[in-house]
């Protein structure tokens, strides 16, 4: 008897050491529980990174447009400095050429008048003989 007893206190021991074997196992199953949650985390926090470069990277556009968009408006000041010069130009090389015209029209019409006076005169003098 002495020696089933002996067998069944050696084999709950085993079962004991076997129960703390299985309570270890509890607690590496809950750290993997908790390793899974911080890789999930660590997944999301992935993902947080991948839209800030993305966020970066059109931080990086919207700040080459908006030095595309200040080029343009000093070309447009550049421009509209430009046509208003060449409206003063037009105006004032307008007037210029209308002079000019308006003093050849009227050294034109002297000579013709003075040629058509030469004639009436011509014609006066051999009306009289």
């Amino acid at each position: 008897m002495e020696q089933i007893l002996n067998q069944i206190l050696f084999e709950m021991k085993n079962m004991r050491a076997d129960v703390n074997e299985l309570k270890e196992m509890r607690v590496d199953v809950s750290e993997l529980k908790e390793m899974r949650t911080d890789v999930n985390e660590l997944k999301e926090m992935r993902a947080d990174v991948s839209e800030l470069k993305t966020m970066r990277e059109d931080m990086e556009d919207l700040k080459v447009m908006r030095a595309d968009l200040n080029d343009l408006k000093e070309g447009q000041k550049r421009l509209e400095i430009g046509q208003e010069k060449l409206q003063k130009n037009l105006i004032a090389s307008l007037e210029l050429y209308t002079d000019k015209i308006v003093e050849h029209f009227d050294t034109s019409t002297e000579v013709l008048n003075k040629r058509v006076y030469k004639v009436e005169t011509e014609i006066e003098r051999l009306n009289r003989q």
